[in-house]
């Protein structure tokens, strides 16, 4: 598929439906795959030089793949804190109370 020129990525339906294709396949929910496009559509706004040269449909992949990723990695840092909320306080008080 061709790309369009930067100033029509947003509006471009089709490049919006095939990256939100490759996103679901990193992460786990339609709220996440919508962030990773989003994001990938804004940076290649900003920067359209990232596409130059021959292996643009690659370029764009990795581009997005490094989001979603960060997407998971987000996510989980998220849960790792949602998981034990105070188990550092929790370890404070019991060790003062020790001494």
């Amino acid at each position: 598929m061709p790309l369009q020129r930067p100033s029509d990525m947003p509006q471009d339906s089709q490049l919006r439906a095939l990256l939100r294709e490759w996103a679901r396949k990193f992460v786990d929910s339609d709220a996440a795959a919508d962030r990773v496009v989003q994001r990938t559509i804004n940076v290649i706004c900003d920067n359209p030089e990232l596409l130059d040269g021959a292996q643009m449909n690659e370029a764009l992949f990795a581009l997005l793949r490094r989001y979603a990723f960060g997407e998971n990695d987000l996510q989980a840092s998220q849960q790792d804190k949602g998981a034990f909320p105070d188990f550092g306080r929790r370890l404070d008080k019991e060790g003062t109370r020790s001494k």
